[in-house]
């Protein structure tokens, strides 16, 4: 599988780097993976790294947030899996034992997300597509698999 359209429930669908050098990360993984790098303005001073493969999205990054940093939080890849419905996937990670970090809103018109961390303290986001399903590249060289 190369080429993807749309992920299956309950398939990891995003992954997306949390970085403190936003700019130093874009260039290691151009010269690892052949990524090419798309910033989209997020605010002042603040950007969302799209990163592509073969024309297609395989990754994203963006800069730790100042509270991310003033609570202690490492650079780290977050994970995303697709689900039908974030409202019963939040419900359903509670009664299980997990914790919300961030309930389910919406990120623009791409999708709905929840961010969720398990019993064992792993945390991962569930998102619910709308306009976007998530990465569209997968299972080759140099992306998730």
């Amino acid at each position: 599988m190369a080429n993807i359209d749309q992920h299956p429930a309950g398939s990891f669908c995003w992954i997306e780097l949390h970085t403190s050098d936003q700019d130093a990360a874009k260039s290691f993984y151009r010269a690892l993976f052949g990524w090419e790098a798309h910033d989209n303005p997020m605010g002042p001073n603040d950007f969302y790294t799209m990163f592509n493969l073969q024309g297609r999205h395989a990754a994203a990054g963006c800069t730790l947030r100042p509270d991310e940093r003033s609570h202690g939080v490492p650079p780290h890849w977050m994970l995303y899996i697709t689900v039908a419905n974030t409202d019963a996937a939040a419900a359903k990670a509670k009664e299980l034992g997990g914790k919300i970090l961030a309930p389910a809103f919406d990120v623009m018109d791409a999708g709905c997300m929840v961010v969720v961390q398990d019993p064992t303290g792993a945390t991962f986001c569930v998102w619910q597509p709308k306009k976007d399903p998530g990465i569209g590249i997968a299972h080759v060289a140099s992306t998730l698999c």
